[in-house]
Order: structure tokens, then sequence, then C-alpha cells
């Protein structure tokens, strides 16, 4: 059954429709930052919806990839780096594939992603990933269960990744340092914690 979205904010659904433009709460540069980041250019999608319709996550999800490319060629960045649905994304690239203006919205949701992130706006559970990745190399570490099911499909208990390749791990942690990463989700999670 298909998830219908309900803002429960009849502003932001007003301002998501295509009869008006509100400027006063607009900010061009959200969109010039988008495509900026995104290399894509957000501004030219005309709403034919074939990216929701492309997307797997919209019928299992209130997520509509539609509406944040709409968000970002209005520039409502503020509704759109603080809708939770942002991170809904799988980054499938379906959306991309079907596109008949040949953008690429998946490109411009990790531009607002990386927008949101600069503001600190990131679910809990994908800082805790960062630090996995870190710790380990993977979003989801190799447990014991997960080898005794390889072993039992013929395959070797380590996949092709830093669990068996450890020596490579320095290197995503290098990468991770140089973003910062690490450092903004250890800071963003331990200021959640503090009472």
């Amino acid at each position: 059954m298909a998830v219908k979205k309900d803002y429960k904010d009849q502003k932001l659904a007003e301002k998501l429709r295509d009869r008006k433009y509100y400027v006063s709460e607009s900010n061009p540069e959200f969109t010039k930052d988008v495509e900026k980041l995104g290399q894509t250019a957000a501004h030219m999608c005309y709403q034919c919806g074939t990216c929701t319709g492309s997307c797997p996550s919209a019928p299992r999800s209130s997520y509509r990839i539609r509406l944040f490319m709409r968000k970002a060629v209005l520039g409502l960045e503020e509704e759109a780096l603080t809708d939770p649905d942002l991170w809904l994304c799988t980054t499938c690239y379906s959306c991309t594939d079907r596109c008949p203006r040949d953008l690429a919205p998946t490109d411009a949701i990790m531009a607002m992603r990386n927008l949101a992130f600069r503001r600190d706006i990131v679910p809990r559970n994908f800082l805790q990933t960062v630090q996995l990745i870190y710790k380990t190399g993977h979003g989801v570490p190799n447990n014991d269960a997960n080898r005794a099911a390889r072993k039992r499909l013929g395959l070797e208990e380590e996949p092709e990744t830093t669990h068996k390749y450890p020596e490579y791990l320095p290197g995503i942690r290098k990468i991770l340092d140089h973003y910062r990463l690490k450092e903004h989700a250890d800071r963003i999670l331990a200021e959640g914690e503090k009472p």
C-alpha cells in the first residue's frame, strides 16, 4: 500500500503547488548551491513526476523526490533541509536514469544532504553509521550470524571488503578524516546526549 504524503502544514502544501512563487521565503542561492554541488540543472525540472514514479522508496514511504526537486527550484532551503524524508533516498539512480530532461535528481538530493550536513541536520542513525564505517569499514559490520550464513551458502566467511583486507581500513579513515565526517558525527552525537 502506498503511503500518502501528508505535510500536516497547509502553508507548505500551498508553497509546493505550481500556482504561486513565494519570493519572500525563497533563497535563490540555495538553488544555485544545489546545482553547483549536484552538477545538475535542477531549475530545468518541469515536475513531470517520472522521478517519483521510478523511485523504489516512494511506494513504501512518504519520500517524493519530485517535491524535493520543487523545493530546490523554488529555493525553499529550510523546507528541504529540515524534511527528514531527505534521507530516505537509496541513491539507486532510477530517477536519474529515467528523467526526460536528463537531470540527475539523485545528485540534487545528495547536494541537499551535503548542505544539511554543513548545518548539522543529519539523522542520528546516519551519524552512527559513520562511526561504524570508521571503526570497521562497514555501515553494517560482519557478525557471527552473517559469517555462518555465508558459509552455508558456500561463500567465504569474510566478504571481499575490509573484513578480509583490513590493511585498507586506514585509507577509509583517511577519507573520513579529510572530510571531518567522523569528527562531526562524534560531536553531533555527543551534543545530543547532553541533558
